[in-house]
């Protein structure tokens, strides 16, 4: 199987773990590790409020929950139609947009001290603003100078073993958005171009 983005990972074969369905396996070799190395380079912890730009597409669900497995406070950018499936992924939704950083100020007041943006450039742009090292920024989609940029080939031997057994164990949930056949790849394809999933697209072979 492979996920939303059309690729597998080459030369690397996986069994799906023990309690953990074929479908949701799928989505955790590129999204799951390129989470893990996006939040490795930012390391939250306790005394973290971790803004997330994307926190609730593809990659924002993992990285939702692995910060909050690791005891950080997390603040997910998304739609107005996002904020319920942000809240169940243990995030507290804003709206992205113009006035992003205000919105921001108003739930932390303290400031975020970490941010991952998962979707292009605004959330780095906040991220200055508010005051966020660039030391403890994190970009996947794009490039910007002085600001680390991860994916999934980044990511700490193991990191997809202990993903799954988060997923296995019942404290990490990966949203299904919607499966496809693989003879209506365009149409998965199409849904994911329009930036409004809430989760992963899943291809079946």
């Amino acid at each position: 199987m492979v996920d939303s983005t059309g690729k597998t990972a080459a030369d690397e074969v996986h069994r799906t773990p023990d309690g953990v369905d074929d479908r949701t396996a799928a989505t955790l070799t590129i999204a799951g590790r390129m989470a893990s190395a996006a939040l490795a380079a930012i390391d939250p912890g306790p005394d973290d409020t971790v803004l997330i730009g994307g926190a609730a597409g593809g990659v924002g669900v993992f990285a939702v929950q692995l910060a909050r497995i690791a005891g950080a406070r997390v603040i997910g950018t998304g739609s107005a139609t996002s904020a319920d499936c942000l809240r169940v992924l243990g995030a507290e939704p804003v709206v992205h947009g113009e006035g992003l950083a205000d919105r921001v100020r108003a739930l932390a007041p303290g400031g975020a001290t970490a941010v991952l943006d998962l979707h292009g450039v605004e959330t780095v742009r906040v991220a200055r603003e508010i005051g966020v090292p660039d030391s403890r920024i994190c970009t996947i989609a794009a490039q910007v100078d002085g600001v680390t940029a991860a994916n999934g080939a980044n990511a700490a031997p193991g990191a997809l073993e202990e993903i799954a057994g988060l997923v296995a164990a019942g404290r990490l949930r990966v949203p299904i958005a919607a499966t496809f056949p693989i003879d209506e790849i365009r149409r998965a394809a199409e849904l994911q171009a329009g930036r409004h999933v809430q989760g992963k697209i899943v291809i079946d072979l």
